[in-house]
């Protein structure tokens, strides 16, 4: 199975929006397609944000939204990664992650995310990567969760 990255365009707001509003998350956080329709339409329009979208064949497997500069003001974060159910374990949120990474290390930075308490899976894969828990916001994007805050070192801080 080949996944191929390409740049988001505005043909894939409404199948990335309904990934994004079906996955496990949105119970706890609320979303729904209309609002991630908004929430994407308005990324496009910031210099700041990069979306990509991994595609297998013609379907779209997953995408992920970075804001180049989130965390702290200076540094990459990544703000949402979505893959299909059915195309989980087969590399996709690897290949994104990874174009998170190469998208963003000319900018000398650490990388940074956010992940919920809740998401051990989500925690492994990211400690899986090479990310490691640094922190935690407790009640910061809703009552009763904690976000944890992993960061995984840019290979090119240390040249």
């Amino acid at each position: 199975m080949e996944v191929e990255i390409k740049s988001f365009s505005e043909q894939d707001v409404q199948s990335c929006a309904h990934l994004a509003a079906s996955s496990s998350l949105k119970d706890v956080y609320g979303f729904s397609d209309y609002g991630w329709i908004e929430k994407l339409s308005k990324a496009t329009d910031d210099p700041n944000n990069l979306l990509s979208v991994a595609w297998v064949g013609d379907r779209i497997a997953g995408f992920i939204w970075v804001h180049l500069k989130g965390a702290f003001l200076v540094a990459p974060y990544l703000r949402f990664i979505a893959v299909d159910p059915k195309f989980q374990g087969m590399g996709v949120g690897r290949r994104l992650l990874r174009e998170f990474e190469e998208q963003t290390k000319h900018l000398g930075k650490s990388f940074f995310l956010l992940v919920s308490d809740f998401n051990l899976e989500a925690q492994g894969f990211y400690g899986k990567q090479g990310y490691r828990k640094v922190g935690e916001l407790a009640d910061f994007a809703v009552p009763g969760v904690t976000e944890v805050i992993m960061v995984k070192q840019n290979i090119r801080e240390t040249i």
